[in-house]
């Protein structure tokens, strides 16, 4: 039976410590992406609140793809109201049309 030798163990130990400083990098990584694309959509979220007529547009460019893609079983008043309603649940801005 072969018994692991210390040589064996160290480099053992060496490879699973750079195996957790990737997995601890990696993390590292992900969360640094994700603080930043936090920040961007808070600054969207503020630009929205700050000028209504820039949530206008917003709405306008997610209401028109609905409406053209039910190809007339929507009203522009119900496209409106859907995508009314995903601004407010995306970007928290109530009624940015009207």
């Amino acid at each position: 039976m072969n018994t692991p030798t210390v040589t064996d163990r160290q480099e053992a130990s060496s490879q699973e410590r750079m195996v957790r400083l990737l997995a601890n990098w990696t993390t590292a990584w992900r969360n640094w992406k994700v603080r930043g694309t936090g920040k961007a959509y808070r600054a969207l979220i503020k630009a929205m609140r700050d000028d209504p007529d820039y949530a206008h547009s917003w709405q306008c460019n997610i209401a028109m793809p609905i409406l053209d893609r039910a190809k007339g079983k929507l009203t522009h008043a119900e496209a409106n109201e859907i995508a009314d309603n995903l601004m407010r649940h995306l970007f928290e801005v109530k009624k940015p049309n009207g």
